[in-house]
């Protein structure tokens, strides 16, 4: 049974000691119909060479795509033939290996419930490129070894919301019971409780 244990234990802490498998993710998770965002695009480097670029492709449907400066890096806004952007390109820059940074942009989001995936591509110096253009709910998303051998994980995604379609909930009854008419009106009626039960006690006395 201690042997068992000692086992358990050490597993454990084997698997504490794993190192924490990070990927490009863009925030918020959530934004309201027709809202403007700013996006955050959180970008990790796990290899062993400079990440020098980022390629975010955009969903359908953004609408005044604006990227923040960064210093030292160059951004170039891709679009179609409409005129709609369609790519966010990081370049020129140099992201150190177990490093991290944050790019950002602002955007509006379609005016209507949708999820938008965000496909990113990290291209590494003399080692290639990393793309996370995976369906998340794809189970070889999220499995590092998958990573190491195909280049390609999991890309995030922003759950587009209708958040004016439900109404403001009724007030509870405790919350009815905080105002100052209902408060008011507790303390007049136990006051009538108290002399009822005061007369009736004279009353019987008498």
């Amino acid at each position: 049974m201690k042997t068992s244990l000692r086992i358990l234990l050490l597993a454990g802490l084997f698997l504490l000691t794993l190192p924490a498998w990070a990927h490009v993710v863009v925030k918020p998770a959530q934004a309201g119909v027709a809202s403007f965002v700013t996006f955050n695009v959180s970008v990790p480097n796990e290899k062993e060479t400079a990440n020098t670029q980022l390629k975010l492709l955009l969903p359908s449907g953004l609408q005044s795509v604006s990227p923040t400066v960064k210093p030292g890096w160059k951004i170039t806004v891709e679009k179609d033939a409409k005129g709609n952007a369609t790519s966010i390109v990081w370049s020129g820059g140099n992201l150190p290996a177990d490093f991290r940074d944050d790019f950002s942009f602002s955007a509006q989001v379609p005016d209507k419930p949708v999820d938008l995936a965000w496909k990113a591509y990290q291209t590494y110096q003399g080692s290639g490129i990393v793309g996370w253009d995976v369906d998340p709910a794809d189970p070889s998303a999220k499995d590092p070894e998958v990573l190491e051998k195909t280049g390609k994980g999991p890309y995030s995604v922003t759950h587009v919301i209708d958040d004016l379609a439900k109404a403001p909930p009724a007030p509870t009854p405790a919350a009815a019971a905080d105002s100052p008419t209902a408060v008011i009106s507790l303390i007049v009626a136990i006051a009538a409780f108290l002399v009822a039960v005061v007369a009736l006690f004279r009353r019987k006395r008498a």
